[in-house]
């Protein structure tokens, strides 16, 4: 059994996502910010950043929603290439380049006052610049998924790229 602790309208919900196409038998535990409960030096316990979520797997926490899903889909030998299946770097280019490239430009869309204050031109301008790079971000992917003869990221496979997507 997983344990998720998420909040609304967060990452949580890609992880929650991939919980319910596997099936797995999970509880989940509200990190509600509106107590800021993800400052609580028990939630840091589990995430010392403070980021939702965390997904308790094999009795351990795991932060970042790509190391959570690749996690639970290796666990289910589901969703993922397996280690020595020949389109595996594709799908690792795919979910990190989720990971470190949309996610992120996402992230500081929603909360531009975390990279640049409270400033609000500083913020308007931070949110443009973000939204730029999201939009080239989508659009290397929608390129990608153009040149696929398949409906998924992984031309015929599905997988948790396409849930983070």
């Amino acid at each position: 059994m997983y344990q998720l602790f998420y909040a609304p309208d967060n990452a949580s919900l890609i992880v929650r996502m991939v919980l319910e196409e596997l099936d797995a038998d999970y509880t989940t535990e509200l990190v509600d910010r509106s107590k800021n409960m993800q400052q609580s030096d028990a939630y840091r316990a589990l995430n010392p950043s403070g980021l939702i979520p965390v997904c308790v797997i094999n009795q351990k926490p795991v932060f970042e929603t790509a190391a959570i899903i690749l996690a639970l889909a290796e666990q289910h030998r589901e969703l993922a290439p397996a280690l020595n299946d020949t389109e595996r770097p594709q799908f690792l280019k795919w979910l990190f380049y989720l990971s470190n490239s949309v996610h992120t430009d996402l992230r500081q869309l929603f909360y531009p006052a975390q990279y640049v204050g409270a400033e609000s031109e500083a913020e308007s301008i931070h949110r443009e610049l973000a939204l730029k790079r999201l939009l080239h971000g989508f659009a290397v992917l929608d390129k990608h998924c153009a040149e696929q003869e398949g409906d998924f990221v992984m031309d015929e496979e599905f997988t948790v790229v396409d849930i983070y997507l």
